[in-house]
């Protein structure tokens, strides 16, 4: 994209892989040309996203402190964040993980290990709804 109304989208990676961290950064920032704000942590994440208001989440599931599905929920709860969309991203295959992303209110899913077309064509297509 590489134009300042792509760079003023914000995409927080929540992710406490650091190479995952940095593939997914790598995506948005030097394929897509949004910003990327990361963090390791399902507590962070929360915190981060009512503070910052970010356009798209990456949502990894197994993380430290507040798990992905908790951080979710919290996030979809909030007033604040409700409206920013969740993807899941995990490696946790199972439709049973799956479905319990979207019950706690993860409006996608993608897994691990992503397709990079794939995951800039998710980014993308919530970054550019109307």
């Amino acid at each position: 994209m590489g134009t300042d109304e792509g760079r003023n989208k914000c995409v927080m990676v929540v992710e406490d892989e650091p190479d995952n961290r940095e593939i997914i950064r790598s995506v948005v920032e030097d394929l897509l040309g949004y910003r990327a704000l990361l963090v390791a942590d399902g507590s962070e994440a929360v915190r981060t996203a009512i503070e910052a208001r970010p356009d798209l989440v990456l949502m990894d599931l197994m993380i430290p402190v507040v798990d992905g599905f908790e951080a979710i929920r919290q996030l979809k709860s909030a007033v604040e964040t409700a409206h920013i969309p969740v993807i899941a991203v995990t490696a946790l295959s199972r439709s049973l993980e799956r479905q319990r992303a979207i019950e706690e209110g993860a409006d996608g899913y993608i897994g691990k290990p992503f397709d990079l077309d794939e995951l800039m064509g998710i980014i993308n297509r919530y970054l550019n709804r109307g």
